[in-house]
């Protein structure tokens, strides 16, 4: 549940933060952003159940 919720408030900050960079601030934006932040969540969802059981392990190992 941590890194589902996690890979949402991460997501949903960075693209909108890109979006806002990149796109016009038009009628078509929250449907662009939206699109764009399905995108992020798809990359970063499974990137993260691969990604943080390694630094976890890793992190134990330094801390210890």
């Amino acid at each position: 549940m941590f890194v589902t919720l996690m890979v949402l408030a991460m997501s949903f900050v960075i693209s909108l933060t890109m979006a806002l960079i990149n796109m016009p601030l038009d009628s078509r934006f929250p449907g662009r952003w939206v699109r764009n932040w399905l995108i992020a969540m798809l990359v970063a969802w499974p990137t993260a159940y691969i990604v943080v059981p390694n630094v976890r392990r890793i992190v134990t190992k330094l801390s210890s």
